[in-house]
């Protein structure tokens, strides 16, 4: 029987509710083909604890969609502000977390919320992805993001300083629609530059 797949979002729930080990977990993403930087954002960010639990499972299927080409535009409709066609490439009830924050958005709005806040903190933003991977309906970006924190964000007041930071962000689509988005990077080292 082949062995079931899951996403890493999924993988962090596990390891979060003590039914995945850690050494399995960091097994998985290592084959597959997270990078040892990639993989230390991502089990830093899987051992704090979330108040928020698991969310709810979506198969990982392969649906013949152009992940990475769809990838490239989201991140351009992004560094770019062009908020309309980034709201449309979430689902209406998609999810993201955010290690900035401590519960998940979800739904376009609040989705498209955060994302505001975030541009104009950082107008900007510029975002160098180091490595990517595809597995079925997932696409793992490896990334450092650079800017200048030039506006407020909850809790970081503008500082004005520039920052770059290194991270992981998966992306789970179904029918060409983001429906999980996880944004996982180290938060201490995100207050050091910026505080």
């Amino acid at each position: 029987m082949p062995e079931e797949k899951y996403t890493i979002p999924e993988m962090v729930d596990e390891v979060r509710a003590g039914k995945m080990p850690r050494r399995q977990f960091m097994k998985r993403l290592a084959h597959m083909g997270i990078t040892a930087a990639g993989i230390g954002a991502i089990a830093a960010v899987a051992s704090i604890p979330t108040a928020s639990g698991p969310i709810t499972r979506a198969p990982v299927i392969e649906d013949g969609t152009d992940h990475l080409q769809l990838h490239d535009q989201h991140l351009q409709n992004q560094t770019s502000g062009n908020t309309g066609a980034l709201q449309n490439d979430y689902h209406e009830h998609a999810i993201v977390e955010d290690s900035m924050y401590p519960e998940p958005f979800v739904g376009r709005a609040a989705i498209m919320a955060r994302k505001g806040t975030g541009m104009a903190a950082i107008p900007d933003l510029q975002i160098q992805v180091v490595n990517r991977v595809v597995q079925g309906n997932q696409v793992s970006v490896e990334w450092v993001a650079t800017g200048t924190h030039s506006g407020d964000f909850p809790g970081l007041p503008a500082t004005g300083r520039s920052f770059s930071i290194q991270g992981v962000t998966v992306v789970v689509r179904e029918n060409g629609k983001i429906t999980r988005e996880s944004l996982y990077y180290d938060m201490a080292e995100v207050r050091r530059q910026l505080g």
